[in-house]
């Protein structure tokens, strides 16, 4: 799951596809968009995967885009909503489950259509006690019989400010199941991973707990004895380009500080 808010085309396109060669993932959801229509399905196209479908942004605001791996997974759609899209997965082999990609909409008015939405979900629930307990997301949970995954990585998925006066951040992206899909995947495990050409950082969800990353692939760390090199200011001056998306040029980069 990731949000894409403020990401420029090119720079979305290959920060994705740096991700996707990194973490491998069979199925991928993007939130808060910000795009529809023909510019939307140009974008689609370009990450490469053989199964898609979305929920369009409305004007700016939100959209949910899913992508699959049809080799791998058959994915029906089930239902879609201007604030969710959940559809059935099922692995080759494996048992079919329900999944909800869920942007809850900052403006209160209109989440409270979502979580009035997961009412007529359920069966043998309604009045104005199910109601009371739908006010708030911890209910909501509660209601649904939702449990929180947990994570490993940052702390926060969400930030924004630049200087300690307008800095921000909270954990506003999570993974979440019923007690049923936890027992039946009891190795699931969650990665927040690093942020690149957004405010929200990319969450991961394997159901079969993370391998070791590959050396080739894991992520530049740096070394602070780098700055006691006489020519390493040099090397930065030389090297160094803003310009390009991060994560592919990090990964080049990476290569000339150790050759």
């Amino acid at each position: 799951m990731w949000n894409v808010q403020g990401a420029g085309k090119q720079a979305f396109v290959a920060t994705m596809r740096e991700i996707i060669k990194i973490n491998n993932p069979t199925v991928i959801v993007l939130v808060e968009t910000h795009l529809s229509g023909d510019k939307t399905q140009k974008v689609c196209d370009r990450l490469g995967f053989s199964g898609q479908t979305r929920v369009e942004a409305q004007g700016f605001s939100g959209g949910i885009w899913l992508f699959w791996r049809k080799e791998l997974v058959t994915v029906t759609p089930y239902e879609a909503h201007g604030q969710h899209l959940t559809v059935k997965i099922t692995k080759v082999g494996g048992t079919p489950w329900l999944f909800s990609a869920v942007y809850a909409s900052p403006d209160s008015t209109i989440r409270r259509d979502l979580w009035k939405e997961s009412l007529s979900e359920r069966q043998g629930t309604g009045g104005t006690e199910m109601q009371r307990r739908c006010r708030s997301f911890c209910d909501w949970m509660e209601t649904n019989g939702l449990i929180d995954l947990g994570f490993s990585g940052p702390r926060h998925t969400w930030s924004r400010g630049e200087t300690e006066l307008t800095f921000k951040s909270a954990r506003l992206d999570r993974f979440m199941a019923n007690e049923d899909w936890t027992l039946q995947y009891e190795e699931a495990t969650v990665k927040h991973l690093p942020k690149a050409c957004s405010d929200h950082c990319p969450i991961i969800l394997s159901t079969n707990g993370f391998a070791p990353i590959p050396t080739s692939l894991k992520p530049l760390r740096f070394q602070a004895a780098w700055i006691t090199h006489d020519k390493f200011e040099e090397f930065m001056r030389a090297n160094w380009n803003n310009s390009l998306p991060l994560i592919p040029f990090l990964s080049d980069f990476a290569v000339k500080l150790n050759s």
